[in-house]
């Protein structure tokens, strides 16, 4: 064991400028996975953990109807029984204006929410200027508005908008909302109210398109319970009951999709790296054969020899990851100020590398390293110490060891697609994939050096060479193709992947559908706009409308 040390570090320290590339192959594999895994898991960790916030509740019982009569105090029975607290909120699309100005005014689209006291039982409700949000802040007839509409409008805090018939003085500025997610459509700016306030509007009147919602919290050993009671109650009704649990299952899900997904991304590249440590393991082992014969000589045997240079390649393989874990703290660390910070429902997103994301890259880094140099250092066992004096071809002979250590490197490379990717499935589909694009590339380069053989006899030096060279035995022809086909095939593949899903997620037009559509247009801006946009319309297009 000693022996097998100390000549592993003599050879790393005598050829490292050979290795160099073997280690960067390493490296850059296992920052890209360990980047893309921190980047999921720390997303994941957050809004999994924060389920509540983005819920602000236990659970919502919602309808598009109200909620009342008979089926209210079936609820409420329910609720009592399982020692929940209850608040009340409704929700709707409506019109506000600037008070005191009249039909005329200037009017904006809004999304009015009015809560009850208690709300929110999760979450913060921030608002802008350090203000501390209490239900005092709506109560009477105030409201919170979001800072577009009071853009939108001219308005200040203090000024008063005319929702549904009454004046509602404007309290305060929202800078973040519970229950509400980034990026989510919205019909207009968000204004809060008080729900006491709103119930004296004409909002609510019968025939109004109003949500209305009971946030409920509950002991977390009742919520299971609850949940699947008022589910079974409410089956054949129009009330809808969603638990946090439901949230934090979906967003885990979608998580751990998007994260196996890159993972795979990062195991392609792990892969191509793999590929050159293979290249450079071979040539390395090529030159490395007087030095292998004089060992011999010596009294090494072919298997401390191997065992010689696969503890270099596991050393390299764990200085790789090292680097590569290293290289993926300063990309994460480097997020928040490229993308800035991620935040939703008043949640924060801290990026961090995760413990799990660390393991698995480095786990990687050290199979891949292994699994790809293995075959090319069993060619060691076949130097003879004759090789030191004169140049011999290896032994004829079917080399059975060097078979089945093809095989099982094979089904190792399966078994980590199949972890990385979180599926056997999937996994299974990847790595047939790539073995028949394998196949593929080889039978190209077989065709390509049968197609080049004849020029070997051409009169043109230039030719002739490049021809000789290609053809040459032990050649890289078909690991070079290997390499470029497996880095084309996954670039071509990552963007028509993307492109799917854009098309998925596009919405369909007709094909006269407009290109343009302006909303919430006042009586007064009519002709501004009808002349803004012939102005600038195409000649022979038709006239706006």
């Amino acid at each position: 064991m000693t022996f097998v040390a100390a000549m592993a570090w003599r050879e790393m320290r005598a050829s490292w400028r050979r290795l160099v590339f073997f280690f960067l192959c390493i490296a850059l594999g296992v920052g890209a996975i360990v980047t893309l895994r921190s980047v999921i898991q720390s997303v994941r960790e957050v809004f999994a953990g924060q389920a509540r916030a983005l819920l602000g509740a236990d659970l919502v019982v919602s309808s598009g109807r109200p909620i009342d009569g008979d089926l209210s105090g079936r609820i409420d029975v329910r609720l009592q029984t399982a020692g929940a607290s209850v608040t009340r909120i409704a929700e709707t699309a409506t019109m506000a204006r600037v008070d005191g100005r009249g039909d005329d005014g200037p009017a904006r689209m809004v999304e009015l929410k009015a809560v009850g006291p208690g709300f929110p039982y999760y979450g913060t409700l921030e608002l802008e200027q350090g203000l501390a949000y209490n239900h005092a802040l709506v109560a009477g007839f105030g409201a919170l508005v979001r800072p577009e509409l009071l853009a939108q409008l001219e308005l200040a805090v203090g000024d008063r908008l005319s929702i549904g018939g009454r004046a509602f003085t404007i309290r305060g500025v929202i800078a973040a909302e519970p229950g509400r997610r980034l990026g989510a459509f919205s019909l207009g700016p968000r204004v809060i109210v008080d729900l006491t306030d709103l119930e004296q509007t004409s909002l609510m009147a019968f025939g109004s398109r109003v949500t209305y919602q009971r946030l409920v919290k509950v002991p977390d050993a009742q919520v299971a319970p609850l949940t699947a009671a008022l589910r079974d109650d409410l089956k054949n009704t129009f009330v809808r009951v969603r638990a946090y649990t439901a949230t934090e299952g979906d967003v885990g899900e979608d998580f751990a999709r998007a994260e196996n997904y890159l993972s795979l991304v990062g195991l392609i590249v792990v892969i191509l790296g793999g590929v050159g440590v293979s290249s450079v393991t071979r040539v390395f082992v090529q030159q490395k054969i007087r030095s292998i014969a004089i060992l011999k000589c010596l009294g090494a045997s072919g298997w401390q020899v191997l065992a010689v240079y696969v503890a270099q390649v596991l050393a390299l393989g764990l200085l790789g990851s090292v680097v590569g874990i290293a290289i993926a703290a300063g990309v994460v660390a480097w997020i928040p100020a490229w993308l800035g910070p991620a935040v939703t429902a008043g949640i924060e997103v801290s990026y961090r590398l995760t413990p799990s994301a660390v393991a698995q890259g480095a786990g990687t880094g050290l199979l891949v390293a292994l699994l790809f140099a293995l075959v090319p250092l069993l060619d060691v066992r076949r130097v003879k110490p004759s090789g030191l004096l004169r140049d011999e071809p290896p032994p004829i002979g079917r080399d059975w060891l060097r078979w089945a250590a093809i095989v099982a490197v094979g089904g190792a490379l399966v078994a980590v697609t199949m972890w990385q990717a979180g599926s056997a499935r999937i996994g299974g589909i990847v790595a047939a994939g790539f073995t028949l694009l394998a196949v593929v590339l080889y039978v190209a380069g077989v065709a390509l050096i049968s197609g080049v053989r004849p020029l070997t006899a051409a009169r043109w030096f230039p030719l002739r060479h490049a021809a000789l060279q290609l053809t040459r035995p032990g050649g890289q022809v078909h690991l070079v193709l290997l390499t470029v086909g497996l880095g084309t095939f996954f670039i071509l593949g990552v963007r028509a992947l993307q492109d799917t899903l854009v098309r998925e997620v596009s919405v369909d037009s007709a094909a006269n559908a407009p290109d343009l559509v302006l909303l919430d247009i006042q009586r007064d801006q009519v002709d501004g706009a009808l002349g803004a946009l012939a102005a600038n319309q195409p000649a022979g297009s038709p006239a706006p409308r």
